[in-house]
Order: C-alpha cells, then structure tokens, then sequence
C-alpha cells in the first residue's frame, strides 16, 4: 500500500487562492484610494471602475481560498493506494 497525501493539495490550493486574492485586493484598494491612472488618456472614472472591479476580484479570490480551506476539514488526511506490479 502506498500512502499519499491527499488533503495538503486542497490546502496549497486554498492558499494560493488566499495569497492572489490578497495581493490583488491590496492592489485595487491602492489604486482606487491613492493610484492614478497610469496613462492620460484613461478617465477617472474608468480608473475608479478598474480598481473596484480589481478590489471585488481579489475578495472574491479570498472567499474561494477560505471555501476550500473549509472543504478540506471534509477531506482525508491521507488515501491508500495499491503499488502497481513493476513488470
């Protein structure tokens, strides 16, 4: 029997998802408070609209990384498996 582990793929996945929802969030959050449009012929008000629609993005992200966080509380620790026959 071969053991593998089978809750910490759910766990770094979760992870990743809280990180990028983050660091996108925080991104959004500083362009739509102290940012400014990159190039002059972005209006305001699309720039306002990005950075809301980045800040909604990245909590969004961070509720899926919680969701799976939760999931995997469900999930075992570790399966077993059958070795194949090394023919």
């Amino acid at each position: 029997m071969q053991k593998i582990k089978y809750r910490a793929v759910f766990k770094s996945s979760g992870w990743i998802f809280v990180v990028w929802g983050g660091i996108v969030a925080l991104k959004g959050l500083y362009d739509a408070l102290i940012g400014f449009p990159e190039s002059e012929f972005v209006p305001l008000a699309k720039w306002s609209k990005y950075s809301g629609f980045e800040v909604v993005y990245g909590l969004a992200c961070i509720v899926i990384g919680l969701a799976i966080f939760e999931l995997s509380k469900r999930i075992p620790e570790y399966i077993e498996r059958l070795e194949a026959d090394p023919r």
